[in-house]
């Protein structure tokens, strides 16, 4: 992709508490995740979630910006420089439905895995890529910390109360846009039991309107 790139508003995630939540939700990422799976080393990124935790809402739809490159950096020695770099972007057709493109995915036989989006995507290897809207996974009591953080100002005693419930999800029913895709773990990290350290970015192409 010969296109001159900037980084997107906010370096790191975040849940409705950055201004790219708001200002350019098409790259604001929420979460970065990697976990085994069958045998398998799945990767995944989270982004453009609904801008306010209390709202249970259903929206927003899926987010597929054509201005967005997506990266998953992976480091294998501590160097804070990936060993592997998984390319992410999305395009339309003619009929405007969209698409997505990984790019450089450990074990997938093919340098370029593309599809539909809200669809499974196989890859040559067997390998399998999804990006589509999704339920946000990230769990969090927005209600219980407030009121945690109202007992510390309080008259009542004791002050500083937890009062978290753990049945309370402030997040649960709203959607943001997912990116998953399994991984070969021997090619990504050729000796067992290594620490490996992931992260993604957001960048938008130069001009471009979030």
């Amino acid at each position: 992709m010969a296109l001159a790139l900037m980084p997107a508003l906010g370096w790191s995630a975040d849940h409705a508490d950055a201004p790219s939540s708001t200002l350019d939700p098409s790259a604001d990422i929420t979460d970065v995740f990697v976990f085994r799976e069958g045998g398998r080393l799945v990767g995944a990124i989270c982004f453009g979630g609904a801008p306010v935790p209390r709202a249970r809402v259903d929206g927003p739809t899926g987010r597929y910006d054509p201005n967005v490159l997506f990266t998953y950096e992976i480091d294998l020695n501590g160097d804070a420089q990936p060993e592997h770099e998984i390319l992410i972007r999305y395009g339309r057709n003619a009929k405007g439905e969209a698409g997505v493109q990984f790019e450089n995915l450990p074990g997938a036989g093919a340098k370029f895995v593309s599809g539909p989006v809200e669809k499974v995507i196989s890859a040559p290897s067997g390998l399998r890529v999804y990006s589509g809207l999704r339920d946000d996974p990230f769990f969090f009591d927005f209600v219980g910390f407030t009121a945690t953080l109202a007992s510390f100002n309080s008259s009542d005693k004791p002050k500083g109360t937890l009062k978290f419930d753990n049945a309370r999800d402030s997040f649960a029913f709203r959607n943001l846009t997912a990116i998953v895709f399994e991984m070969d773990p021997t090619l990504v990290v050729p000796e067992p039991g290594k620490l490996i350290r992931v992260w993604a970015t957001a960048n938008r192409l130069v001009g471009s309107a979030p």
